[in-house]
């Protein structure tokens, strides 16, 4: 993996981390191999002192972003190669070196609450208004999800249960800290609303439901994430249930990059030249957010066991009359097509061999499949919005 071919060919893993989900979405099995690679390389190169940075392997750089790297060791990067791959042979491996990163290197405060780290670059994004006291706290959060998950993996129950109870310390302490009313924001911090801070609580599941509708006005206002961060700004919305503004403001967001006729990869920024960030480079897998999105979300695709032996259809269309998406498995493609009219969305269904499938309509209400039970593999459904 790499951050682009065209300024540097180097493993920057807050890219990886976009990429390796990407990459359950668009290409074969067999590249998650690819993302394995990226893993043992970056804790095998783990400092003497327990940091971790990226580009690894270390030749002239030895620097960490913080925040890169909690997302690296989080939900997103380690545990969506896991979840996703169902190959779990690198967790014993890592998982101290993980641990150390995460308890030696890091440390909370009195409340709980993480306490901020600049690292060798405090980098939480390209752009501005960027307010890092929330965005560490989601991130790290997210980490120590990751970390229970693969304890718990492993039968370390007392980790387990030390991790369990700082996730509680902060989800206690999180919304006294940075909830305003109307936002989620750093005492301290100037700047305007950060888009990407909420969408962050929403992810990490910090913000309960009760501040989706106040989360849901900020994000129509404020548009300050760079490409990489905006992937989890249209998460939000659609864990928020708000697929039809998810689907224009991604419209909206990409509009200026899909109007270069001369190009077509997607740009480390929203434009080129001064209207990129980083030097602005024409491509940079990074941007492909959506690319995820349009599989997970609209069409509804995600896994509910490790590597997809089971998995769930849940579409959020939100304006769409036809989707499609079809996801290569290591048990067999699973294709789902999509056809909205009215207030009835009809659904064809693909589930592989050795797989079992449940349709969930936005109604709440859900249908069983496996090839087992069912005589076709393509199955016709229908429910009401």
């Amino acid at each position: 993996y790499m951050d682009c071919p065209d300024r540097e060919r180097a493993q920057w893993w807050g890219d990886e981390v976009n990429e390796l989900g990407e990459a359950f979405y668009a290409l074969s099995p067999s590249s998650h191999k690819l993302a394995l690679k990226g893993i043992y390389e970056l804790m095998n190169w783990q400092r003497e002192d327990g940091v971790i940075f990226a580009p690894a392997p270390a030749g002239n750089w030895r620097k960490e972003l913080p925040l890169q790297m909690l997302a690296s060791v989080g939900w997103y990067g380690f545990y969506t190669q896991y979840y996703y791959s169902g190959d779990s042979s690198f967790v014993a491996g890592i998982y101290d070196r993980m641990h150390h990163y995460l308890h030696e290197v890091w440390q909370v405060d009195k409340s709980g609450l993480v306490i901020e780290r600049d690292g060798d670059w405090s980098w939480g994004d390209w752009g501005e208004n960027i307010d890092m006291g929330v965005l560490v706290n989601c991130w790290y959060y997210l980490a120590l999800k990751a970390e229970k998950a693969f304890a718990l993996q492993l039968g370390k129950a007392a980790d387990a249960d030390e991790i369990g109870r700082m996730m509680y310390s902060i989800g206690k302490c999180f919304d006294t800290k940075f909830w305003t009313g109307s936002a989620y924001r750093s005492p301290g911090y100037k700047g305007e609303t950060d888009d990407r801070a909420q969408a962050m609580a929403v992810v990490s599941g910090l913000a309960s439901a009760d501040k989706y509708p106040a989360l849901v006005k900020v994000l129509k206002k404020e548009c300050h994430a760079s490409p990489y961060m905006e992937k989890y700004v249209l998460e939000a919305l659609f864990q928020m249930n708000e697929p039809a503004f998810a689907l224009e403001r991604m419209k909206q967001r990409y509009a200026k990059m899909m109007d270069y006729p001369e190009y077509t990869t997607l740009f480390e920024g929203w434009g080129i030249g001064p209207d990129g960030f980083g030097g602005g480079t024409i491509n940079h897998a990074w941007s492909g957010g959506p690319l995820t999105l349009l599989s997970q979300k609209v069409c509804g695709i995600e896994p509910t066991s490790p590597g997809f032996r089971s998995f769930k259809v849940c579409p959020q269309m939100g304006t769409l009359t036809e989707a499609s998406a079809t996801v290569d498995t290591h048990f067999g493609k699973i294709k789902v097509s999509l056809k909205r009219k009215g207030k009835k969305i009809q659904a064809t269904l693909s589930v592989p061999e050795g797989t079992t499938a449940e349709v969930i309509w936005p109604d709440g209400s859900r249908k069983n499949f496996d090839p087992g039970r069912h005589q076709a593999k393509h199955v016709g459904l229908k429910g009401k919005k």
